[in-house]
């Protein structure tokens, strides 16, 4: 028996900013008066929207795709002029933040792609494709998980498993967005890629290469041709084999990307040597640290007065003195690359 429609009343005051989500919306911390606890409301413009069935696209999507690597939706409202969707409160913020504190070791990286990977694989089983894949599109749980967030652009597949997308991030934008009507799930595949590239390499590599174009049709032409972002372009602790899978996901070619996002997780899986170095630059100086059973190893790359390089390996166990790896020290070195790597993968 159905006993009708019944409008209530929600109650939540909204505090801080904390997130540009785009020219129609933002993100906010809130307190819920009803359940007496802090919650992140999204704030959508209703004139961004064409029609009223638009209003809660977002949230359904969020409701209907129910898993553990993908940020829930606990309600959504609205009044005059907006649309809000509430949702839990993660402290811990994005990757977005936490790659522009620190690097990410390999390992980290793979951790954190895998779970959101998951989140990605769950909603591709439920016909929907996300569109905005992206460092700050992913959070982190309390318990440092990555969570896949905001479905605002996300779309179902029609029965051929395709999409029409007219919208998209300007610096995250699969080359078949510039040249093709129809989509699949090789666009959120790139947009994957190019997630990983940055949490490998941290975002000031991906924004200095994106300085570099002041007119849309120049960037335009890099991504259609591959050159955007830079391929062979990776900090040296990267493994090649990483680089690889990355770079398969980046394909201008869309045939020649993974199948579909588990073939991605089952080959980052897959990875497990020279994943443990964390990398931290310093002025002029490099250093990279790796600690495994209480062995810490520190190499550093600094330039002397004549400009040339020395990198300095030396390694320690516990409180003992760290000692020179004699081995793994080179001087007077015009470029350090490959001696470098050499290093890093011993």
């Amino acid at each position: 028996m159905t006993i009708g429609l019944h409008t209530a009343e929600l109650n939540f005051e909204l505090i801080k900013e904390i997130g540009q989500e785009g020219r129609n919306s933002q993100v906010y911390t809130a307190h819920d008066k009803q359940l007496d606890k802090e919650i992140a409301v999204k704030k959508i413009e209703k004139k961004s929207m064409l029609h009223e069935d638009e209003y809660y696209e977002e949230s359904k999507k969020l409701s209907t795709s129910y898993h553990s690597n993908i940020v829930n939706v606990m309600y959504g409202c609205s009044d005059a002029d907006h649309i809000y969707i509430a949702m839990p409160f993660y402290k811990k913020g994005s990757l977005k933040s936490l790659i522009n504190k620190r690097f990410l070791t390999v390992r980290e990286s793979i951790r954190y792609s895998i779970q959101f990977l998951s989140g990605l694989h769950h909603i591709h089983s439920k016909g929907l494709i996300h569109c905005d894949i992206k460092p700050d599109n992913i959070l982190l749980s309390d318990s440092d998980e990555a969570l896949l967030s905001d479905f605002g652009l996300a779309k179902l597949m029609n029965e051929y498993g395709q999409i029409s997308q007219d919208r998209f991030y300007p610096k995250h934008v699969p080359p078949e967005a510039l040249t093709s009507d129809d989509k699949t799930v090789q666009y959120d595949i790139y947009l994957s890629g190019l997630t990983i590239y940055r949490l490998l390499n941290g975002n000031e590599h991906f924004n200095k290469q994106l300085e570099k174009f002041q007119e849309w049709d120049d960037y335009r032409e890099a991504i259609i041709t591959g050159s955007f972002p830079d391929r062979s372009s990776y900090l040296p602790h990267i493994p090649k084999k990483v680089q690889k899978i990355i770079n398969k996901a980046l394909s201008v070619n869309t045939e020649d990307r993974h199948r579909d996002v588990l073939e991605l997780i089952n080959e980052l899986s897959t990875v497990e040597k020279a994943i443990d170095w964390a990398y931290e630059p310093s002025n002029s100086t490099h250093k990279w640290t790796k600690s495994i059973d209480e062995t810490v190893t520190d190499v550093v790359v600094s330039p002397d007065e004549s400009g040339l390089y020395s990198i300095t390996t030396t390694k320690s166990k516990g409180t003992s003195l760290p000692r020179k790896v004699k081995v793994h020290c080179h001087t007077r070195l015009s470029d350090f690359n490959s001696e470098l790597k050499g290093v890093l993968e011993s």
